[in-house]
C-alpha cells in the first residue's frame, strides 16, 4: 500500500464527505460511511483522476468497492 497516495485519498474523501476527521484504511468502503453513493462515487472517482492525473476506464470505476480497489486503479 502507498501512504503517500492513501494520505491524498483522504483529503479527497474528507472534503467529498465534508469530514475534516475522517480517517479511510484501505479497507473503508460505502458500508462504512452512508454518505457513499453513486454520486459520491462519481466526485471520487473524478477528485482522484484530477488529483493523480490519470484517466479510470470504465472497468476499473466499475471495479471499486472499496478505497483498496481505488488505490489498486491508481498508479504507482
Amino acid at each position: 500500500m502507498n501512504q503517500a497516495q492513501l494520505f491524498r485519498l483522504q483529503r479527497i474523501f474528507r472534503e467529498i464527505f465534508d469530514d475534516p476527521a475522517l480517517v479511510i484504511t484501505p479497507a473503508f468502503s460505502p458500508a462504512d460511511n452512508s454518505m457513499w453513493d453513486s454520486v459520491a462515487m462519481v466526485q471520487i472517482v473524478l477528485a482522484a483522476e484530477e488529483e493523480f492525473s490519470v484517466r479510470l476506464s470504465t472497468d476499473d470505476v466499475a471495479g471499486i468497492k472499496s478505497v483498496a480497489d481505488l488505490l489498486r486503479a491508481l498508479p504507482e
